[in-house]
């Protein structure tokens, strides 16, 4: 059985779900815990971790090639 690790961390909601779904789409599938958060009563001390994405530990690396690779595309204006 695979664990689930931490594979990247988010300031934002909407950052966290784009990049869920570009991993999605790359056919990894993650968990982003605090997606159910109501925000209306959210007390900001439970969100100091910042939004995490959970995936199986073997995808980390791939995971986190993906993610760089699209920041830098980002930044580069692809």
């Amino acid at each position: 059985m695979s664990d689930l690790v931490i594979v990247a961390r988010f300031a934002s909601r909407s950052e966290a779900i784009v990049a869920q779904s570009l991993l999605r789409s790359e056919g990894i599938e993650t968990l982003m815990p605090e997606f159910n958060v109501l925000m209306a009563d959210m007390d900001p001390s439970m969100m100091e971790h910042g939004w995490r994405l959970l995936g199986i530990s073997e995808d980390a690396t791939r995971i986190e090639a993906i993610l760089r690779d699209a920041q830098l595309d980002e930044a580069g204006g692809a």
